[in-house]
Formats: C-alpha cells, structure tokens, sequence
C-alpha cells in the first residue's frame, strides 16, 4: 500500500514538474511596439496654461485657428498662405511671423517645445516614401538648427464625413493612413506622438460636426479647445 501510495505522488510530482518545464520554455510574447508605446504621450494631469503658452505650433491653416482659443501669433509659425504641403521645399519654405524657415523660427525663439500638425494639404495623393522622406527632412533641419527643441508629431486632424466623401482629395481613410505613417516616423526618430484625432472624431471616424466652422475642413473655437485640453492632459513630462 505504501509502495502503492509512493508511486501516486511520484507520478503527480513528475506531471507538476514536466508542466512547469513546459511553461518556462515557452517563448514569452515580445510586445514589438514598446518603443512606440514609450513615444506615445499618454493621459497626465492636467499641466495647466502655462505648459501651452511655451509651445510653438507648426502647420497650415487648421494651425494657423488656434489663435481662436488664444495661442498668441508669435507661436504659430504658419506660411503667409497658410498652405504648407509636405514637399522637397518643406525645410526652406518661410513662415510667420519673422518670414524666414520653421527651423530659423524656432531658433530664434529659443522654442524648447513644437508640435507639428501636417499632411492634410493632399493627403489623398501621398506614397508612403515620399511622405516621410519629407517629413524627415524638415525634422533634420530643426534638429540641426534648433536642437535644444523637443519635437512632437500631432496626428492630422479628421474632416467632415461629407466632405471625406465629395472628392476634394482629402478623405478620412487616407488621413488615417497618414497618421500610421506619422507614427512609424515617431519611433524611427524617437520623437513623441500626440494622437489628438482621438477626441475630434464622431462614432464613424469623422470630424465631430460641433466641431467645424461649416466647410467641412476647419475646426471652430470649440474643436480648438478640445484640442488644447488634450494637449494639456497628455503633456510631455521629462524627468
């Protein structure tokens, strides 16, 4: 009976210990997105106003608005046009308000803080290595000439759903595809994402329609407001 009785936990003891080798032999999951996941700025407190007074926003003409919600015009560093198309000409284009480069600009501002919001302009027409050989560009000659100049790529901002679907060449599923683009281009650079879209988007993935002036593209001071909200709630904290 003892032998009998021996044998039984012998036997349980080798089941235990042959699944315990099998666990630990098995490969754990490698989260091939963790250096993403540490570029993306995720939820903080709130950093207050005087986090968003210090920052230099770059863009085109849905940049140029947020002066509806009081960024002031020396921080919004903008082309006279207000078009800023992702091009070959994208580091030596001249911008707002001292007419010359955007990374001029923010060396003469001595700007410690961008955020950078491009690619709407056409945002149909982009290939993949165009886009970010451009965009790239324009990063490599703010860090040369600024680099004291923390970088953070703004997702696009969504349009209206009727507007996504008249044929302007500006569609909601190719300004989703630019910004997976704009997050590759934040890990390859280690910079920092800041996925703004999230809270300007409708239950289809358009632009909420409190949120645009009426041509289907711009944002109104409400839609702005969000975006400084989020922007101050998913703030860029180094230790």
């Amino acid at each position: 009976m003892k032998k009998v009785l021996f044998l039984y936990k012998y036997t349980v003891f080798l089941l235990a210990l042959s699944v315990f080798i099998l666990f630990s032999n098995t490969p754990k999951e490698i989260n091939t997105n963790q250096d993403f996941d540490d570029r993306i700025l995720y939820e903080t407190d709130d950093v207050g106003q005087a986090y968003i007074d210090n920052i230099y926003f770059i863009g085109d003409s849905t940049t140029y608005h947020f002066h509806k919600v009081g960024i002031k015009m020396s921080h919004i560093l903008v082309p006279d046009s207000l078009t800023l198309k992702l091009d070959s000409r994208i580091a030596d284009i001249n911008v707002l308000p001292h007419n010359t480069s955007i990374a001029n600009s923010l060396k003469m501002a001595d700007a410690k803080l961008t955020i950078i919001t491009l690619g709407v302009n056409g945002a149909d027409s982009f290939n993949e290595k165009a886009f970010k050989t451009y965009y790239k560009k324009l990063i490599a000659s703010i860090r040369a000439t600024s680099p004291n100049t923390d970088i953070i790529l703004q997702s696009i901002f969504p349009v209206a759903e009727w507007y996504s679907n008249e044929g302007h060449g500006i569609t909601n599923k190719g300004i989703d595809k630019l910004n997976l683009w704009i997050r590759d281009i934040v890990k390859e650079e280690q910079l920092y994402y800041l996925d703004t879209q999230s809270v300007l988007k409708n239950q289809n993935g358009a632009l909420i329609t409190d949120y645009e002036v009426g041509d289907g593209v711009h944002l109104n001071s409400l839609g702005y407001q969000a975006i400084i909200e989020y922007i101050r709630t998913h703030a860029l904290i180094k230790e």
